[in-house]
């Protein structure tokens, strides 16, 4: 079987919150339940600009937009403790077609690396609860870099861990800033949409690959799941 595009990618790098896990959901619903509690309203466009981001970064936004008198801290730690919680009960699904992904790369001998703005305890505790820890060479986290996404910083860790070519590495990211952290690093972003619609600019620079692949395997939409994803590129290696 020729395996022209498999072959030429040595690395996956999965984002975690909306893509492995259906984090975000959580996130938004009891985020919002407490903000509104306290009389605040966070729109899409909010959540889209500090999605990806370092703890720090998404809360200079916050206070930004709110004042500085905006209780970021005490609704994060409640937000990031009913995740934990949640996590420990096994009680955070996995998003459409994760598993099925994973045991389709691992099932090719892919090298796979979690690249997550998650702090270290929040994504163990996660991939543990689902046991899906070991399919991961390596798991990059907040708590490894300097500067969040959009900075491609976590994204070069992960592949230099393994000392892989950015070129040679295709990222699953849910987030206009992991897609153009991941374009930023040279590598290949295949954006699956959670919450919210992708830019018509970064809708563009979603498949790095040559036309002729693009038009040859009808990846002319963006996928709305792993699941999705997964079929693409089963009919892709499969040509």
């Amino acid at each position: 079987m020729k395996n022209k595009a498999l072959d030429t990618i040595d690395l996956f790098i999965f984002d975690m919150d909306g893509i492995l896990f259906d984090t975000e959901t959580v996130y938004l619903e009891y985020g919002k339940k407490l903000l509104k509690e306290l009389g605040y309203e966070v729109t899409d466009e909010l959540v889209e600009k500090t999605t990806g981001l370092t703890n720090e970064e998404a809360k200079e936004i916050y206070l930004e937009e709110f004042g500085k008198d905006f209780p970021y801290d005490e609704i994060t730690a409640k937000v990031y403790n009913y995740i934990i919680d949640e996590a420990k009960k096994g009680d955070i699904p996995l998003m459409t077609g994760a598993k099925e992904m994973l045991d389709f790369l691992a099932s090719k001998g892919k090298k796979m690396v979690l690249g997550t703005s998650a702090d270290s305890f929040m994504a163990n505790t996660l991939l543990e609860s689902k046991d899906i820890k070991n399919y991961f060479s390596h798991i990059i986290t907040a708590n490894d870099v300097e500067r969040g996404k959009p900075d491609p910083e976590v994204f070069l860790r992960g592949a230099g861990k393994l000392n892989i070519n950015p070129s040679k590495t295709v990222v699953f990211e849910d987030s206009v800033n992991g897609v153009k952290a991941a374009y930023g690093a040279g590598m290949m972003p295949v954006m699956i949409p959670d919450k919210l619609t992708p830019a018509e600019e970064v809708k563009s620079n979603i498949y790095v690959m040559t036309r002729e692949e693009r038009l040859a395997n009808g990846i002319d939409e963006l996928p709305s799941t792993l699941y999705t994803a997964l079929k693409l590129m089963k009919n892709f290696i499969h040509k």
